[in-house]
């Protein structure tokens, strides 16, 4: 019974936000390969524009991610890249994960 209480309250430590797998891989993308263009996430993610658009400004709406504007040789881009707030929320999202799954190998 003690650990159902354990792993339900894990359950309510996850981040809605970042739970949502298109958004997971993108944190998990900028976490692991640093800041991304918005052309290559959408290649990285085979989605369209206008899913890609829309779990992007999910993720910055919460702080997570901060697009620039940049030049360059091809012409202006769009750079996205994690925040501090993001990394950490990105962690600690990883650090419940981990433990969730020890607790589910633990007992099964």
């Amino acid at each position: 019974m003690k650990r159902k209480a354990n792993r339900q309250a894990l359950l309510t430590e996850l981040d809605p936000i970042l739970m949502n797998p298109t958004r997971f891989i993108i944190a998990t993308t900028l976490y692991l390969f640093g800041p991304k263009r918005e052309g290559d996430l959408k290649k990285i993610l085979g989605i369209p524009w206008g899913n890609l658009s829309t779990h992007l400004r999910r993720l910055e709406e919460a702080g997570y991610i901060r697009r620039r504007h940049v030049l360059t040789v091809r012409g202006p881009r769009v750079l996205v890249s994690l925040t501090e707030r993001g990394v950490d929320a990105y962690s600690e999202l990883s650090a419940t994960l981990r433990k969730l799954l020890k607790d589910v190998e633990k007992t099964g």
